[in-house]
């Protein structure tokens, strides 16, 4: 696909500053030759009566009510308002004339003609609906229908009319490439990868690993969100029947860890600045992708897997 248009509409299945995916470096990249307006999440999952969700939902509103922001060159980032209940044509109808509204707007602001529109939620299809553009990408990384919380039956339909909408369809792995090609419009796999030269180069920049410093070896290392997809209790199991092994764990968590915490050579480090993660796989004398067996962990193609080997650690 010739890529004429000089601006892109991407909505994100993630925030700006969450930890940074696919998605992020490849909109840094093309934001090297386009205008890029990154829509935040609109939102996957139905959200629940918690603390948690409630102070994500006040950070939601806060966040769009300060308007477009610019943080880099050329990519301007702004988070929509919308009602995260999936299926419910009411509410699909209120959040698709809401958030068109205000996009249409920003893209005016920004002076977007037509852009492409890129997506990687295909619960955008409302909105994508309502909007000007000169083609339609629909970056699939994940079978959403299958993440915990999410009201399924809607979201494989709501699929279905993004996949019949983009002009072309892009998927991460061949597992979704079979599940998606009966419904896309044109489809083609592209597999994640890593930009070797930039990943690298962080290994030359001086950080603080104090955290790690004092633990001793061998460790078997993990980097990435810990979520319902990460298989905790195989990790438990390994650390008691290795006791000579430190597994040590980087990333943000969802899910509550105070069992695990219990035990002595698991270490939870918490998220860590993008430039610092090299450092840390360096540390590692084995990497972990310890997924559970499930259909969402079958669609996935980690990016993960390409920064361990990227290091040249060798993958468990």
């Amino acid at each position: 696909m010739v890529m004429a248009a000089k601006s892109i509409v991407c909505f994100s299945v993630n925030d700006w500053s969450d930890i940074p995916s696919s998605k992020f470096h490849i909109m840094r990249h093309l934001a090297k030759d386009h205008r890029v307006l990154f829509i935040e999440t609109l939102g996957v999952r139905h959200p629940q009566l918690s603390s948690k969700d409630a102070k994500r939902a006040l950070m939601k509103l806060r966040k769009s009510f300060s308007g477009v922001r610019k943080v880099e060159r050329n990519i301007y980032v702004w988070s929509p308002l919308a009602i995260p209940y999936h299926g419910f044509p009411f509410i699909n109808w209120i959040n698709s004339r809401i958030v068109a509204t205000m996009v249409k707007r920003l893209m005016a602001k920004l002076e977007m003609t037509a852009p492409i529109i890129w997506s990687y939620l295909p619960n955008a299809i409302d909105i994508i609906e309502r909007l000007p553009a000169s083609r339609t990408v629909y970056h699939c990384i994940d079978d959403y229908a299958e993440f915990t919380d999410v009201p399924k039956a809607a979201f494989e339909q709501i699929e279905k009319r993004m996949l019949r909408k983009a002009d072309v369809t892009v998927v991460s792995s061949k597992v979704l490439y079979e599940r998606k090609k009966l419904h896309a419009n044109r489809i083609t796999y592209i597999p994640h990868g890593i930009n070797l030269t930039e990943f690298r180069a962080c290994l030359s920049r001086s950080v603080n690993l104090s955290d790690i410093d004092d633990i001793k070896t061998p460790i078997a290392g993990f980097v990435g969100r810990v979520a319902d997809w990460v298989d905790l209790p195989l990790i438990a199991r390994c650390a008691r029947e290795l006791p000579d092994w430190e597994f040590v764990i980087v990333g943000p968590s969802i899910v509550p860890l105070d069992q695990y915490q219990a035990i002595s050579n698991i270490r939870f480090l918490g998220r860590k600045e993008y430039q610092q993660i090299p450092h840390y796989i360096e540390r590692f004398d084995v990497c972990l992708m310890p997924f559970v067996n499930s259909r969402l962990v079958e669609s996935v193609n980690p990016l993960k897997m390409y920064e361990y080997l990227a290091i040249g650690r060798p993958v468990v």
